[in-house]
Order: C-alpha cells, then structure tokens, then sequence
C-alpha cells in the first residue's frame, strides 16, 4: 500500500529520532519519551502497514540494549525503502586494530574503475589484508571523492594510494621494481585462482565493471588469474574479487612463512 504524504513525514521523522538515539546510545532522555509518542501516534491511520506499528511503542524502554533498541527501527526502516549500506552503519568503538602488523608485499591496481563504493570497499579490503598501496588509473575515482571516502570508512587514512593515469607505465614501473603483475580476469588463459603463487611481491590489477582489461594490457601482465565459479554467472563483482583473490594471496603468503 502507498504512503500518504502524511504518513510518510511521521515516518520520516521517527526513523531520524531512531538514527539520533542509536548515536548516543542514551535511552533515558527525553528524545526517547518523543520517539515513543510519535510511534504512538500512528495508530490514527488508515494504512494498516503504518497503524500496526504503533503497538512497538510499548517496547521501548530506556533499560533496553543497543541491539534490542536498533530492531525495533527495521519495520520503519523497511517501510521507507531505506536500503542500508555497510557505510551507513556506525562504527563501533572497537573497529580498530591497535597490533597491526607490518605491511605485506601486496599492491592493487584499478584500471577506470567506474563506482566509488567498489573503489571504497577495495580500500577497506586492501587496508585489512595490509596491502602496501593502491594505483588509482584512468578515471578511477579516489579518496578525496566523498562516495569513496564514506564506503573506505577511515581505510583510506592508513593506505598509501596513488594516482598513475596510464596503467600501462604504472605496471612497468611495478615490474621494474619486482611486482609480478596479476590480471584478475575472465579470460580463456586464465589460471584458478587457488594454484600456488610463485613469488611474494604481486600486483593485483583489475579493470572496468562492464569491460574489464583492454586486450592490449592482458600482453603485458605476467598472468591472468580468474576465480573458479559454479553457477551460471562468470564473474563477480570486481570489489568482491579483489577479496577474495587478496585474502587467498595472504593465505598462500602465511602458510610460506
């Protein structure tokens, strides 16, 4: 059933008090007896999907957890077609990891990488596996875009990333420093993922969304690797690759030591 515009405000204005009152953590003031009056409040419509939720008022109270506090913002949440992402949530006090370690010799190489939140959750993947550095090429978005800034949730802050506009002089200039360069791509020459790696220093490049590698680039790289899938899709997305192939190049890394 359709919100009224009026029935949408009210909701608006209680998923902002339950966006307020998650920051603080704080159920005993007074922004909690408001957001439990306006859920109240409710009741009076005739859309039975908004009026049901005015019997959740009764559960709230200022003894109640964190966790049992943020259940009760779903139905609301669910009801203005409010799709969280992960950088939405709030980061908690004890996302930090004080004992990092030093920093593996790992690089990621973004070739026009078209969205920010992919860019970003590269970030905060190569951030967490330790990565040495991020090369940002063609017209990859980075940091200091705040999609990229906002889906990185800090990352960004503790990873050396660079700007080469030409991908091809940025990998020559890896390989002449010991890289060996790693296209993750679906391509007929590629080699699954999970065969052993055969040296330490790699570079990870990854290429467009939709297109991914220009042909002439795949002549330059040391191999291709693609990641071996069951289904009836061959590919997935390029942020979830660049996971998957980072954490299995770690694994491999670790069992050597």
């Amino acid at each position: 059933m359709t919100l009224s515009p009026q029935e949408k405000k009210s909701l608006e204005e209680i998923h902002r008090l339950f966006l307020e009152l998650e920051k603080s953590s704080e159920f005993s003031s007074p922004a909690l007896q408001s957001l439990k009056d306006k859920i109240k409040a409710l009741k009076i419509f005739d859309n039975p999907d908004v009026s049901r939720l005015a019997e959740l008022e009764k559960h709230l109270t200022p003894e109640m957890t964190l966790k049992h506090f943020v259940s009760f913002a779903i139905p609301f949440e669910r009801l203005l077609h409010k799709n969280l992402q992960d950088d939405d949530f709030l980061i908690i006090e004890n996302d930090k990891n004080e004992t990092a370690e030093e920093r593996l010799p790992l690089v990621f190489v973004l070739d026009n990488i078209r969205s920010a939140f992919n860019v970003g959750s590269i970030f905060r993947t190569a951030e967490c596996l330790g990565a040495e550095k991020i090369y940002l090429c063609g017209y990859t978005p980075n940091p200091t875009q705040w999609k990229v800034e906002k889906t990185a949730m800090g990352t960004q802050e503790y990873l050396s990333w660079e700007e080469a506009p030409k991908l091809l002089e940025c990998l020559e200039e890896l390989k002449d420093e010991g890289y060996r360069i790693v296209a993750l791509e679906t391509a007929a020459s590629a080699v699954d993922l999970y065969e052993p790696f055969e040296t330490e220093a790699t570079a990870f490049v990854l290429g467009n969304e939709r297109f991914g590698l220009d042909p002439e680039i795949l002549k330059v790289i040391d191999e291709v690797r693609i990641v071996p899938l069951r289904g009836r899709k061959n590919s997935l997305n390029v942020g979830v690759t660049a996971a998957i192939a980072g954490f299995e190049w770690m694994r491999q890394w670790r069992q050597k030591k």
